[in-house]
């Protein structure tokens, strides 16, 4: 009977995880990487698209060409990718954008052989807590971010993070 008990408990579970993104829409950031999104996203401009979902969940994408931006290609990028003090700019950075937030330490990785950056962050006068996760390819780094109430389930993060694709 335990057995029958949990093997419907665990076929209900997954039938659960397999249908929670079925609605879902895939979105290309560009011709290199794509992205599972609540909805159809907004153009909010700068290379930034914005999905709130239902629980007002926040979900951006971010394309920056560093090429554009600070004139810095592949080449002049590849030695600073690995360093902490890279990662620590990319945190400058984003605090420069986002008053009153803070955000934990940058955690280097890589994703699919190129090098990835995660931290996490809050903006407690606002109650709310951030997440992002970045990669670099190329000239390119393609950020994904969540801003979710402190009081938000963050399940949608793990799946929003997890289908990051290249096409």
């Amino acid at each position: 009977m335990k057995k029958i008990f949990l093997l419907v408990t665990v076929t209900v579970f997954s039938i659960t995880l397999a249908c929670a993104q079925v609605t879902w829409v895939n979105y290309k950031i560009d011709n290199r990487i794509s992205v599972k999104l609540p909805a159809q996203p907004q153009d909010v401009g700068n290379s930034t698209t914005l999905v709130k979902d239902k629980d007002s969940i926040i979900y951006l994408t971010i394309l920056i060409d560093f090429q554009k931006v600070a004139q810095a290609d592949s080449a002049t990028l590849a030695p600073y990718l690995p360093t902490q003090d890279f990662a620590n700019g990319l945190k400058t950075g984003m605090l420069s954008k986002m008053p009153g937030s803070t955000l934990g330490e940058v955690k280097i990785d890589k994703w699919k052989g190129y090098y990835a950056y995660h931290v996490d962050g809050e903006n407690a006068e606002k109650k709310l807590k951030l997440y992002t996760y970045m990669v670099v390819m190329g000239s390119k780094m393609y950020g994904l971010m969540v801003i979710a109430g402190s009081d938000k389930s963050t399940k949608g993060k793990d799946d929003f993070f997890d289908s990051l694709a290249l096409n």
